[in-house]
């Protein structure tokens, strides 16, 4: 029953961040879930970001920016099919080091600082790498919100979650064609919905009160410790 409570409180704190912020939970909890069992990432994970995006997209849909994310979309579609192909060629194999990996270049990503300006080009090259990274690491933000990162905070927020909502979605039936995910796996997905749940009603009460920028520091530094740690596993 302890892992049971480890994994529900790591997605309350990663929704309670992802619901308040718009940034932070598979970055926060793929690698410290992996940790504890590597089956949870991609397709589970991918269930319970899923979950929360589609109650925060729905939440602020008046603020989604449609343009942007049609076109984020397209891309992201070529990119989920590619990333489950490549899972596809390595099933059985032991993947938690290359989860890892693509962990740390999330982080690398997410930290690097460029400037990105929203064009279709951007957009679609953004879209494409977030549904490789997505499908194969349960983490679609980073790529993406490189792109929309100078975007108004409401209008990013809502864009992002329903980029995100509809990205798993696909992350997610990629997977399954590609025989990585079926019904075990949707199975501890839902295991981790308790954990969604809890962290979207902490999260209108702590919105306030968190410093964003502190808030970002502290996600990418646990990610990056944890993809470590994992690595070195």
């Amino acid at each position: 029953m302890l892992p049971f409570f480890v994994e529900t409180a790591i997605v309350a704190v990663a929704s309670a961040l992802q619901a308040a912020t718009g940034m932070g939970m598979a970055l926060f909890a793929a690698p410290l879930l992996a940790l504890i069992d590597p089956g949870l990432v991609p397709g589970p994970m991918l269930v319970s970001v899923m979950a929360l995006s589609f109650i925060v997209a729905w939440r602020e849909r008046a603020a989604i920016d449609l343009r942007v994310l049609t076109v984020a979309l397209a891309g992201l579609f070529a990119g989920c099919i590619i990333g489950a192909a490549i899972l596809a060629l390595f099933i059985g194999l032991h993947l938690a080091r290359v989860f890892a990996a693509l962990i740390l270049i999330a982080v690398v990503l997410s930290m690097s600082g460029l400037h990105v300006r929203a064009t279709r080009i951007a957009l679609l090259t953004g879209g494409l790498a977030s549904g490789i990274l997505g499908t194969m690491a349960g983490v679609h933000g980073p790529p993406i919100a490189l792109v929309l990162q100078h975007e108004p905070p409401d209008r990013l927020r809502a864009t992002l979650c329903a980029f995100f909502a509809v990205g798993c979605l696909i992350s997610l039936s990629a997977l399954a064609v590609a025989g990585v995910f079926g019904i075990i796996e949707l199975g501890h997905g839902l295991l981790l919905l308790p954990g969604v749940a809890a962290g979207s009603v902490v999260a209108p009460m702590i919105g306030r009160h968190i410093d964003r920028r502190r808030a970002r520091i502290a996600v990418l530094a646990i990610s990056a410790l944890s993809a470590l740690a994992l690595l070195l596993h």
